[in-house]
């Protein structure tokens, strides 16, 4: 707040975000079917636009001065051009403006932070305050960027997760910290699996990504101890219904990562059939998180530039083969319009349906029992990536690729959304 009343490029970005903001909460309130489209066909004064500009060419005109307080708004700024273009549908714009913060944020000289030879202590103690709580937001958002990005390998992603754990208590301090921590095993998980489907679209799995699985695994187990040790000592978890809301949104994310991970190997797409029941936990995890989030105000849209649940629901609806599960997915995601970085529920929900209608659709035509067992191997989808298309007048559609699994050949189809 304090930045947005006294620079201006803060302030006009902050007011660029806030009216698209408005302007997708007006618009998926104010239609039947929840549509997301591009910022150029749902603002047509094109005000968001303008003050989105104006605020760069602040920026880039910058004076010279406090190269901290310059860092400071930079990546402020930054990052609020990172929700304004995940909002408004630019994806490519939003991932270069993410890139640009994940260099800058990387690049901090450390030692200006503690230099108050020059400046006030109080103040320069505010700039790196604000510094620190960007940079650990910008690298969130790193971590989180591989859940749509297969070839996205975000900075820090090597370093050792040891190391980076509480250095005595076996906890952790807060859930932020815990979330900080399966943020950066989540990532591990997902280039895992990226890495997977790049090298081995038909053959078998390496040896060196085998023992890597089982690296995972014993860290996904560690962080698990620490957070329910954390939970334990804890006597506000389950009364405050935010922090329960946030407890359960981690354990759902480590109980989706640890079962890629655990499926991983040559079982391929059958192995997930072995994992139904921690797919069932996944669906009630996720109801519940929704439930608290609708409490307040009911199937009104969201949005937050992290990654949350939609992930989560798209994965169960692609990778889980009951029928039953397959559909309350379909059914948490079409409940309301949720969007989550790239991540958009209505999208996921339409992809998911697709996949359904191509792996059930013989067994239908058959007049055969659906389950999971009947859907054979040839016939199941294991590579799958979807981009939103808005073109001139033309509606809005999904183009989808896909691969089945042990089947050579990549598919491509368009959905209308």
């Amino acid at each position: 707040m304090f930045f947005s009343q006294t620079v201006p490029a803060v302030r006009y970005a902050a007011i660029a975000l806030a009216m698209i903001h408005r302007k997708y909460l007006d618009h998926d309130s104010s239609v039947g079917v929840h549509r997301s489209q591009s910022l150029k066909d749902w603002s047509p004064d094109k005000a968001p636009l303008r003050h989105y500009n104006h605020a760069i060419q602040l920026l880039l005109n910058q004076e010279g001065g406090d190269n901290t307080e310059i860092t400071a708004i930079t990546l402020l700024v930054c990052y609020l051009f990172i929700c304004f273009d995940y909002l408004a549908g630019n994806y490519v714009q939003a991932v270069k403006h993410l890139r640009g913060g994940v260099g800058l944020s990387r690049n901090i000289d450390k030692a200006i932070l503690n230099n108050s030879s020059t400046y006030d202590d109080a103040r320069l103690s505010g700039i790196g305050t604000l510094i620190c709580q960007i940079t650990r937001q910008i690298c969130r958002l790193d971590m989180q960027a591989v859940t749509f990005l297969v070839d996205w390998t975000p900075a820090g992603i090597q370093e050792t997760f040891t190391s980076q754990l509480p250095s005595s208590g076996n906890t952790f301090w807060s859930l932020d910290q815990a979330a900080d921590h399966l943020q950066i095993l989540v990532a591990r998980v997902m280039r895992l699996r990226n890495t997977e489907q790049q090298m081995c679209p038909m053959g078998e799995m390496p040896p060196s990504s085998l023992s890597l699985k089982n690296i995972i695994l014993a860290q996904l187990e560690t962080w698990l101890s620490f957070f329910e040790t954390m939970l334990q000592q804890g006597s506000s978890y389950e009364n405050d219904l935010e922090t329960h809301r946030l407890a359960s949104l981690l354990r759902l994310q480590h109980t989706i990562a640890w079962t890629l991970v655990s499926s991983y190997g040559p079982g391929r797409e059958m192995a997930y059939d072995d994992y139904l029941p921690k797919f069932q936990q996944c669906l009630v995890l996720a109801g519940d998180i929704v439930a608290h989030e609708q409490c307040s105000e009911w199937l009104q849209p969201t949005f937050t530039p992290e990654v949350g649940i939609v992930p989560v629901l798209y994965i169960i609806g692609v990778k889980c083969r009951h029928p039953i599960v397959r559909r309350q997915v379909l059914n948490i995601l079409r409940r309301q319009t949720i969007r989550e970085a790239v991540w958009n529920s209505i999208f996921a929900a339409r992809v998911v349906e697709r996949v359904i209608e191509i792996e059930e659709g013989e067994l239908e035509e058959a007049g055969l029992t659906q389950g999971m067992e009947r859907i054979p191997v040839w016939q199941r989808i294991e590579t799958l990536s979807w981009v939103h298309v808005v073109s001139g007048q033309s509606a809005p559609r999904l183009d989808i690729t896909y691969t089945f699994c042990m089947r050579e050949g990549t598919y491509t189809e368009s959905l209308r959304v």
